[in-house]
């Protein structure tokens, strides 16, 4: 962007409305220009921080956590501002940034802000107002999050979560070239002998105790989710069909272990389905691939 171009995009900024153009122009001259890629990171949580990113094209989401056990806390587009607190202490960064598409940034550094903010407080008092209402926002966010992303009924993560995660993780395979695998278990109930319980407990108590064994030998980038009623869905990340093979049978064993005991304490047949999809060998887009899950 040329300085023109930047001094009136500026204006459009909540925190730079109230100073004047020549003001505007002082801040615009120490922006640098960035272009990211679609899937790729700005920063990632625990970095040092030491710049605030105005988004002037494309969408940049931030979130918490290790992909694809994340928790997204808002999604920037044109106009929004983020990374602020780069510019006011030495802490690491508290959450990661990633273009969700192609997106272009103006950047402020801590060295040249510290500089203007000498010359210019009121610069500093619109960002400081900006980042309370920000944070205010962001705990509503982290306290809901249990709430909103965690089944109640089997402790283990929901279909929206999942479905959030996939979204990302996909971006990051097609970026990378990178294989991204799927474990699917199905729960059938047999017949039903009085007095069982419902087979929707029976149901619920069973996937809760296979999502207890796959988190025994899931890695801290794998995620296991209830993806419907008699389904969980485990995503792998980075892994190829031969690795999610090997991660089924290391499973299997255990699952099949308690399905015997379940099936003797409740004197009712029980059939446990395993399937396994992979990208990019079974489909090389995401909704095909929540097709594919969605049908076996």
């Amino acid at each position: 962007m040329i300085l023109i171009e930047k001094i009136l995009f500026l204006k459009r900024i909540s925190i730079f409305q109230s100073l004047s153009s020549q003001e505007l122009r002082m801040i615009a001259e120490v922006l640098s220009d960035e272009e990211f890629a679609a899937g790729e990171v700005l920063f990632n949580e625990g970095e040092p921080g030491e710049c605030m990113y105005l988004l002037v094209e494309g969408k940049i989401s931030i979130y918490t956590g290790v992909p694809p056990k994340t928790k997204n806390l808002a999604v920037f587009e044109p106009g929004d501002f983020f990374g602020e607190m780069g510019l006011y202490d030495d802490k690491p960064r508290a959450a990661s940034a990633m273009a969700r598409e192609n997106s272009r940034v103006l950047v402020l550094h801590k060295t040249d802000f510290c500089d203007l903010i000498a010359e210019y407080p009121p610069v500093a008092l619109g960002i400081m107002k900006e980042l309370n209402q920000r944070l205010r926002a962001t705990n509503l966010k982290l306290t809901s999050f249990e709430g909103k992303f965690i089944d109640k009924a089997t402790q283990l993560y929901t279909r929206d979560y999942f479905n959030d995660c996939l979204a990302t993780e996909f971006l990051k395979a097609k970026k990378d070239a990178l294989p991204l695998s799927f474990l699917v278990i199905r729960v059938v109930l047999g017949p039903m002998r009085e007095p069982d319980p419902p087979a929707a407990f029976l149901i619920d108590q069973l996937l809760c105790d296979i999502g207890r064994i796959l988190t025994l030998h899931q890695r801290p980038t794998d995620l296991v989710a209830r993806f419907a009623q008699d389904k969980v869905a485990v995503l792998l990340a980075e892994a190829s069909r031969t690795g999610a093979e090997s991660f089924l049978r290391r499973v299997k064993r255990d699952i099949d272990k308690h399905q015997i005991i379940f099936t003797e304490t409740r004197h009712l047949e029980i059939q446990i389905q395993f399937m396994i999809f992979n990208f990019p060998e079974d489909t090389q887009e995401r909704e095909a691939m929540l097709s594919l899950l969605e049908k076996c």
